[in-house]
């Protein structure tokens, strides 16, 4: 009898490992190339936040999108990364709450962010071995 249930727990732990295992294997966001920049975005989701959690570390500058009062995830920012010189490095739209980027060396840098006509503007230097962790909070309207 207690052989019977020791192989009856086996089978289930067996066939509940690869689910378990699945879930926590998420797709990895797509990163993006213009110029010498890479970005990913995205964090809709606890899944995608866990994929995006698992690069960061790839990515100095970092932006956080919320608007004021909403739970909800926000998507649709535009974000603009432009050079002292005034060169834009980065134009996109973000897919979700999180937005990651990697210029092709530090410096002085402008990051635009615009939502719903709403537009804030950071300027930050990026040297060394330094993260920027930029959050840009927007009103409701």
């Amino acid at each position: 009898m207690r052989r019977r249930i020791c192989v009856t727990a086996g089978l289930l732990l067996a066939l509940v490992a690869p689910v378990l295992q699945a879930a926590d294997e998420v797709e990895l966001p797509k990163v993006h190339k213009q110029g010498g920049s890479t970005y990913v975005t995205g964090g809709a989701g606890e899944a995608q936040r866990k994929a995006l959690f698992k690069i960061a570390n790839k990515f100095p500058i970092q932006l956080i999108f919320e608007v004021e009062g909403e739970a909800a995830d926000i998507s649709g920012v535009k974000v603009t990364l432009t050079d002292q010189s005034g060169n834009a490095l980065i134009e996109a739209v973000s897919d979700g709450p999180y937005f990651y980027m990697n210029p092709p060396a530090g410096g002085r840098f402008i990051i635009d962010a615009e939502y719903n006509g709403e537009k804030q503007s950071k300027t930050k230097d990026l040297v060394g071995r330094r993260y920027l962790v930029l959050e840009f909070k927007f009103h409701t309207k």
